[in-house]
């Protein structure tokens, strides 16, 4: 059975957050941390740094609330803050390739169990392949590529986050897909 919690839109609960109600502020975090220390983390590829935009994305909210337009969906403007802070982090690292090339890992995205011992060894090569394809996207792809193939934002969601046209979104996407499966072919 669902609670009244549970069944409380983000934008009910954001305006709860307006209306003062401290523990509605907790139960956004609680929603949403994960998801954007994932969608950080994915785009960074530093847990730590991932961490540290989570908790500047809620702080930002904190202090800021009047900041969330209500007319938006909530996802979208939220995801958009990270993602606008994972482009800030990026800006101030002076090493390309350590945003580019670190392994993405992410909760719930390692290899399923394996009967034995070889085939976990050849499970884990390939997600390692895999997060290294992604990693290697060129940043516009697979922003793309986070946001909706792993994130699962509808089309349009992704392009209020990226700030463009929902084709420049499908478009990337494409691009993003046809590298990898580039990509994974020359692996088999």
């Amino acid at each position: 059975m669902r609670t009244m919690e549970s069944a409380c839109t983000d934008e009910a609960l954001f305006a709860r957050i307006l209306d003062g109600e401290g523990d509605a502020f907790d139960q956004l975090v609680v929603r949403w941390r994960d998801r954007i220390v994932d969608l950080a983390h994915l785009m960074t590829g530093d847990r730590d740094a991932a961490e540290d935009i989570g908790q500047e994305v809620f702080l930002r909210l904190f202090k800021r609330p009047e900041a969330y337009d209500p007319s938006r969906p909530f996802a979208a403007w939220i995801c958009t803050v990270a993602r606008n802070l994972c482009h800030d982090r990026f800006r101030r690292d002076t090493t390309r390739a350590r945003y580019q090339h670190e392994a993405v890992e992410r909760r719930g995205f390692g290899p399923l169990p394996q009967p034995s011992p070889a085939a976990a060894a050849a499970a884990a090569e390939s997600e390692e392949r895999l997060r290294k394809a992604i990693a290697d996207l060129p940043a516009r792809f697979r922003e793309a590529y986070v946001l909706c193939a792993v994130r699962g934002l509808s089309y349009e969601e992704a392009a209020r986050v990226c700030g463009c046209p929902c084709k420049t979104v499908s478009t990337r996407l494409a691009r993003a897909r046809k590298r990898l499966l580039a990509r994974m072919r020359d692996w088999l």
